[in-house]
């Protein structure tokens, strides 16, 4: 498709603070081909950030705001400067103030959404859930389309929010494998040891105390580290305390490389309620770790196979997640099939060339995407 001038998106995106959605909005301003699209990312307070824009073709433009509210209006206003063909917002409280003041913005621009949360699950923790929920159902679907990370995201979306599934489109997250220190030089004794790793925010929707609790009934030996900070790291220091699990687990705080932390880990842990399209499972099995999870409301359960790439617990029994590691430990996992297979679903240029294609359909405002 030859299109004769550049397509003009605008990104709108709350922070580019440490987080998934940070992390993919950088992977698409970072691989976006600048030959055809003229990108402007405005970010809302860019105080904080932690992903870099390393695409020199992007214009960031911080607004310094911290209320989604007023931010809108900003919004509106550097659109009328800029002119974009396409809006692309990226946060679930952002897509909605989006869609109940589309009317700000000339009708000729498109405004689309990615989906950063599982609905059903996020909606009952605001602050006024009922309304909320009748906000999403009234003003979503005025959005012109809105992007899921995941099927189990798309359906949970449409019931919840009434939105029809033709204004819905998947789009996985890509995978941009991280730095890792894997060597099978100067094996010391204690590497010899089953090597177990869980990355991240040290928060009650990560599950990382279940898994605490489902690894102090292993009988084999192992070692444990547990990759980021966050506000559960006082009650998660006392649990391994009182389990005895003090030379077993380490909490080294966050990293901007944590995989770089642990030499050849054996497996990674995923113990979240819920997840989106967790990266960092993506990330693990691109390096060739197997993953043992929770099959967890998301997309964990899209994207890991029995025995191929790790290990899915069903339910919320910590006894069988810790089976499931030891079975784990015993498998013979291909780690180099683990890592193409992933790399060959969500490479960068693939999800990238999808992201592409679905803005330029959009430009054109075909009906099927």
């Amino acid at each position: 498709m030859i299109i004769n001038s550049k397509i003009k998106l605008l990104i709108a995106v709350p922070s580019l603070e440490c987080g998934g959605l940070e992390r993919n909005v950088s992977i698409i301003c970072n691989n976006i081909d600048s030959s055809r699209f003229d990108v402007t990312l405005t970010v809302l307070n860019n105080a904080n950030q932690f992903f870099p824009i390393s695409n020199p073709a992007i214009k960031i433009i911080d607004l310094k705001i911290n209320n989604v509210r007023k931010s809108l209006f900003a919004i509106a206003k550097l659109s009328r400067q800029i002119k974009p063909d396409i809006i692309l917002t990226t946060a679930n409280h952002l897509n909605l103030f989006f869609g109940i003041f589309k009317w700000l913005f000339p009708k000729r621009i498109r405004i689309i959404a990615r989906e950063s949360s599982i609905v059903s699950i996020n909606v009952p923790k605001t602050w006024n859930a009922r309304f909320y929920k009748w906000l999403l159902r009234t003003f979503y679907k005025k959005l012109d389309l809105v992007i899921c990370q995941s099927v189990y995201m798309r359906d949970d979306l449409v019931k919840n929010c009434g939105i029809p599934t033709a204004k819905t489109f998947i789009i996985n997250n890509a995978v941009q494998p991280p730095v890792a220190a894997f060597s099978a030089s100067d094996i010391s004794e204690e590497a010899a040891l089953p090597q177990l790793i869980t990355v991240a925010r040290l928060s009650e929707e990560k599950g990382v105390a279940r898994i605490i609790r489902a690894l102090s009934q292993l009988s084999v030996p192992f070692k444990y580290t547990i990759i980021g900070e966050g506000p559960l790291r006082p009650r998660l220091e006392k649990l391994i305390k009182e389990l005895s699990l003090e030379t077993r687990i380490s909490m080294p705080g966050k990293s901007d490389k944590p995989f770089a932390q642990v030499n050849s880990p054996t497996l990674f842990l995923m113990g979240s309620f819920f997840e989106g399209f967790p990266n960092v499972l993506l990330e693990a099995n691109s390096l060739g770790i197997p993953v043992v999870a929770f099959n967890a409301p998301g997309g964990i359960g899209e994207l890991i196979t029995n025995y191929e790439n790790g290990l899915l617990v069903e339910g919320n029994d910590e006894t069988a997640f810790a089976i499931a590691v030891k079975k784990a430990l015993d498998h013979s996992f291909d780690r180099d099939k683990i890592s193409l297979g992933v790399k060959a679903r969500f490479d960068v240029k693939k999800i990238i060339t999808r992201w592409e294609a679905l803005l330029e359909n959009v430009y054109q405002k075909k009906d099927r995407f």
